[in-house]
């Protein structure tokens, strides 16, 4: 997708939750911060392009870990806190066989049915922890993973526990985040982690986070 915007990004140090870009389109400058997704996510292509720029690994991590404890073409995941779909793109390259997005932010639905239109069997705009919404997608789809690139410690831990919840026996589980996920851990087998670098901040520096894989027990 070309791009119809320059951006630069702000190496001023500080966490990453208040990192800031300036993006200017047709003459006019708009700062804003990484996390006003529903600003980043409308403004097409941008979100990509701040990704490439701060070489965001999370997915390739995620998909690396699924495909080397299943076979890809087995592989039916719930893709949460999905944004503009950019998670999808190494599970689908390396074959998985149906991906269904999820994230609480409109835009980011708006976002993923823009730059990726094919990427998902379904998209939808709702809380994990909703009644009823995961159980209706994994019987409709036949998920049997759930992953999540974003860092699943922004996911209320209850929340969390309602969507899994509906997953059969078996299910994969694959998530980052910076902080360790014990809590999102409890019961799984065959648990394996790894620290590696998230991406980059904008000052340059690398942010390490937590890769975990782990499975529902058979019984």
């Amino acid at each position: 997708m070309a791009t119809q915007f320059d951006l630069r990004l702000d190496p001023s140090p500080g966490d990453q939750h208040e990192e800031e870009l300036v993006v200017t389109r047709d003459g006019r400058e708009e700062r804003m911060r990484l996390h006003e997704y529903d600003r980043v996510y409308s403004i097409p292509g941008l979100y990509d392009e701040i990704l490439r720029r701060v070489e965001y690994a999370s997915p390739a991590k995620v998909a690396e870990l699924l495909f080397a404890a299943t076979e890809p073409g087995g592989v039916r995941a719930l893709d949460l806190a999905a944004g503009n779909g950019v998670s999808a793109d190494p599970l689908l390259a390396g074959g998985a066989a149906a991906l269904v997005g999820m994230d609480l932010i409109p835009e980011a639905r708006e976002a993923a049915l823009r730059e990726r239109p094919d990427a998902y069997l379904e998209y939808v705009a709702g809380d994990v922890g909703e009644p009823g919404l995961v159980e209706r997608l994994v019987s409709q789809y036949d998920l049997n993973a759930l992953v999540c690139s974003g860092g699943i410690s922004h996911i209320p831990v209850d929340a969390f526990a309602a969507g899994w919840a509906a997953f059969p026996a078996g299910s994969w589980l694959v998530a980052t985040a910076r902080e360790p996920m014990d809590e999102y851990a409890v019961g799984l087998e065959d648990v394996v982690t790894e620290t590696f670098v998230h991406r980059k901040s904008f000052s340059g520096e690398p942010i390490e986070y937590i890769a975990l894989r782990g499975r529902k027990p058979w019984s």
